[in-house]
């Protein structure tokens, strides 16, 4: 498969941007499971964002969840991505039958949360009330209020390709620039949504150049091992008590759905590792 998520970075070195086309994953995806036109246009543009994310994991072994409970009960996303480029993303049963408008489903009791980190690391999670007009909005406020930083999110939906665009100014970026920036990607979506990815560059971005290209792809590559770095976030309390009831621990993978279950023993391994002994 071809690179499919490209980053780049402005000449004058102010504005970060990644532009990913998610068209041939999608086939490949959930979205055949979407019983609505509604549901299948939200599955698409959150799917495309989160693929957008995976130009912020940096290690291989890092991993960026993303989950969102929408205001009426049962209908929820969860999205999972790694540095591997490998990307899961999953509706509830009821959410994939909804048939409203997107106000419906936002407002008070909406909660958005991005979990960040790695296996062996731990996971970081910021979570913020939703009340956003759109998906796009929906990460853009997400970044602004739990992360202290501007970034916005464009995404383009045709009949032949499906087209996803992450911008972020970095410390210290004039705001003229990153106006321009947007202007830019604004006036020309025709370009950004129909030509090749590989031209947008030299058409769109004469004023980037690109220094990263990713592959986005649906697989899985996990083991029980990384998951050791998963169970060691969850307070020792929690895990000792888990050891003496004898409880048994199982964890899903959320990129391929893989189960693993963590037994008593290996509760006491990850409880020696959290006490470095």
């Amino acid at each position: 498969m071809k690179n499919n998520l490209l980053k780049l970075l402005t000449k004058d070195k102010e504005v970060r941007l990644y532009i990913v086309d998610t068209t041939d994953i999608l086939e490949h995806s959930s979205l055949k499971e979407m019983e609505t036109d509604f549901a299948k246009e939200l599955y698409t543009k959150i799917f495309t964002c989160c693929c957008l994310l995976r130009g912020f994991l940096t290690e291989r072994d890092q991993r960026l969840d993303v989950s969102i409970r929408f205001k009426p009960e049962g209908h929820s996303v969860y999205c999972n991505i790694d540095g591997e480029g490998n990307i899961h993303c999953t509706f509830s049963s009821k959410l994939r039958i909804f048939n409203g408008e997107f106000k419906d489903l936002v407002g008070k009791g909406t909660t958005f949360s991005i979990s960040r980190g790695s296996w062996m690391g731990g996971m970081f999670t910021g979570t913020i009330e939703l009340d956003s007009d759109s998906v796009e909005l929906c990460f853009s406020d997400f970044y602004s209020r739990s992360e202290q930083v501007e970034t916005i999110f464009r995404i383009w939906v045709s009949n032949k390709r499906v087209r996803g665009c992450m911008i972020q100014p970095l410390p210290f970026a004039q705001s003229n620039n990153l106006k321009y920036v947007i202007d830019s990607i604004d006036s020309n979506q025709v370009f950004l949504s129909a030509e090749e990815l590989k031209e947008l560059p030299n058409k769109v971005f004469s004023y980037a150049r690109v220094i990263e290209e990713y592959k986005i792809k649906i697989e899985c590559n996990c083991s029980k091992e990384m998951f050791f770095g998963l169970l060691m976030s969850v307070e020792m309390e929690e895990l000792k008590q888990a050891i003496q009831r004898n409880k048994k621990e199982e964890v899903e993978c959320g990129i391929c759905g893989s189960k693993y279950l963590f037994n008593k023993d290996d509760l006491k391994a990850i409880v020696k590792m959290k006490e470095g002994v």
